[in-house]
């Protein structure tokens, strides 16, 4: 079970790294820290094979999974380091696949703190395997999964671009899904929204979800149920290291196992709904392929 813990780094020079972050300042100094990295590190980038991003909705469970799959002794994959922004930007390919890198070492180092349930801060760490650091280093990503959604549905030709910048590697998505109840009540429970406007949000993001998805085409994506991934840990982890092209020990994923709470969240039991309310989420949620099965009860 994750454990809880303060967040933040208060070192000086991470709370400056912290107030640029987003400017063109913060830009640049990455720009030339992935360069000097780049040269440095030429022969472990060398060695990936695949790189793989997130789609999918917020508060669907893409931060765990990104832990667990950097815990990967040939995985390395950052949480939230927005990368599509680079290669907008005109970062090389192994600029971006560094910073992926890098900003894994980062966050482990700060053993891979999260907001979680409750608004608690979690550590999604897994004692005694390979967050951090790397062997014969193959699967390079990042998990921003709503992030990677809008800026590919807002520039459609960045997709292209991606594609191009990563030629030689397989690029790979990984989509995460959760019940929708528990997404929208999630949203209105944290951000306040009301229930019109957490149903608009969620329902506008699976459509453009979907709308990638025939632009991709279905064989680079793998969709992972989050209460799956709680409730079956090794299956779904197996399945997910398998589509990125690297084989899991047994001992990862009874690491990976051992930090997950028994059961996922179920947010839906701290909102009321109306009738029409649930009448309208089963109605929407039957429209997607990525949500078939989920309802109030399931």
């Amino acid at each position: 079970m994750p454990q809880e813990l303060p967040i933040g780094d208060d070192r000086p020079f991470a709370r400056l790294r912290h107030a640029v972050r987003g400017t063109a300042l913060h830009s640049g100094y990455r720009y030339l820290r992935s360069r000097a990295g780049v040269q440095r590190e030429r022969e472990l980038l060398g060695s990936v094979r695949t790189y793989c991003l997130f789609l999918g909705h917020a508060r669907s469970g893409h931060s765990i999974l990104g832990a667990l799959l950097d815990a990967h002794a040939q995985v390395a994959l950052s949480d939230e380091l927005d990368a599509l922004k680079y290669v907008s930007a005109g970062f090389s390919r192994d600029q971006v696949l560094w910073l992926s890198v890098q900003v894994a070492r980062d966050q482990a180092a700060r053993q891979r703190q999260k907001r979680g349930r409750g608004g608690k801060v979690y550590s999604y760490e897994v004692p005694g395997q390979w967050q951090g650091r790397t062997r014969d280093l193959r699967v390079v990503g990042d998990s921003n999964a709503g992030g990677t959604v809008r800026a590919l549905s807002k520039d459609h030709q960045l997709l292209s671009r991606l594609q191009t910048l990563m030629g030689g590697l397989d690029l790979r998505f990984v989509n995460v899904a959760r019940n929708p109840y528990d997404n929208i009540a999630t949203m209105m429970l944290r951000s306040g929204r009301s229930f019109e406007s957490a149903f608009e949000r969620y329902f506008e993001n699976w459509e453009l979800i979907e709308q990638l998805a025939e632009r991709i085409g279905p064989q680079p994506i793998h969709t992972v149920r989050h209460e799956d991934l709680v409730t079956a840990p090794r299956e779904s982890l197996a399945g997910v290291t398998r589509f990125l092209g690297v084989e899991p020990s047994v001992e990862y994923l009874d690491a990976c196992a051992a930090v997950l709470y028994d059961s996922p969240a179920r947010s839906r039991h701290s909102v009321s709904w109306s009738p029409e309310q649930r009448s309208r989420i089963d109605a929407r949620t039957a429209g997607f392929t990525a949500l078939q099965g989920y309802s109030f009860e399931a």
